[in-house]
């Protein structure tokens, strides 16, 4: 079995070795604050593109923050849609099925092959810093690697689960679970039970995780659909609100998800 290492590292702590040297610590809290401080902004997180859309700076010319959690390095996965040539940088649109953004690659004249590799209908594992540049959000200093085994782009959309389930206590310390059950919907129309005793969205979820090993590029909502005997545009709602949940995401194709 192929162990997938995410290029540059994600969560690489690099601020770990920052005390080591001999320096004597006397600062107690406020140096072990700065340094979990230093770590989180020297940290690569593995985002979706929605994820950064979504995110808003804590203050201003500050980082950014979605879903409890800082973002200041990040990567994502993402294919090419298109490709703006402006002579002295590209601009690049990338989409991963949650949304899609727009980098600014700038062409250094002492590297102008630099992005050569970039191709619209391919994927890149892009990273960067996120900034603010003139009120829209930017890629700073963007890298692309091109992906050359799809299970690359599984394994970062994983990541990005796994980032956000432990940023908001939904994984325990020792990566299970937690046990807290939260509504997808205010009110009581996700605990209604078509003819089982699972509730609805318990269903589609039952659904797609029975027929993802099926279907690796994605269930599709009208299969659900006709499937559980529902219209395609409920799926589709509910399928977004498990997504959110983190209990299913996006697969290859539009209009198709797979189970976490």
């Amino acid at each position: 079995m192929t162990t997938y290492q995410p290029y540059g590292g994600y969560n690489n702590d690099f601020g770990n070795d920052f005390n080591s040297g001999g320096f004597d610590n006397n600062n107690g809290t406020n140096q072990g604050s700065s340094q979990q401080r230093t770590q989180t902004r020297s940290s690569l997180t593995p985002v979706t593109i929605k994820m950064l859309n979504e995110s808003t700076p804590q203050v201003q010319d500050g980082e950014f923050i979605v879903h409890n959690i800082e973002l200041n390095l990040v990567s994502f996965c993402g294919i090419v849609r298109n490709i703006t040539d402006n002579t002295s940088n590209l601009v690049v649109q990338l989409e991963d099925g949650t949304g899609a953004i727009e980098i600014r690659a700038w062409i250094n004249d002492s590297s102008p092959d630099e992005h050569k590799d970039l191709e619209v209908g391919k994927y890149f594992f892009v990273t960067g810093s996120l900034k603010d540049f003139q009120g829209k959000k930017n890629v700073q200093h963007a890298t692309f690697t091109k992906v050359d085994d799809f299970n690359q782009v599984i394994y970062h959309q994983l990541s990005a689960i796994d980032v956000y389930l432990r940023a908001n206590g939904k994984l325990g310390s020792d990566g299970s679970a937690t046990k807290q059950k939260e509504a997808l919907f205010v009110g009581d129309d996700d605990n209604k039970t078509t003819g089982s005793n699972l509730s609805i969205s318990d269903r589609i979820l039952e659904c797609i995780t029975e027929h993802t090993p099926s279907m690796p590029e994605g269930v599709p909502v009208q299969f659900i659909a006709q499937t559980l005997n529902m219209l395609v545009d409920d799926v589709q709602l509910y399928c977004g609100k498990l997504t959110e949940d983190a209990k299913i995401f996006v697969g290859y194709h539009e209009n198709g998800y797979l189970a976490v």
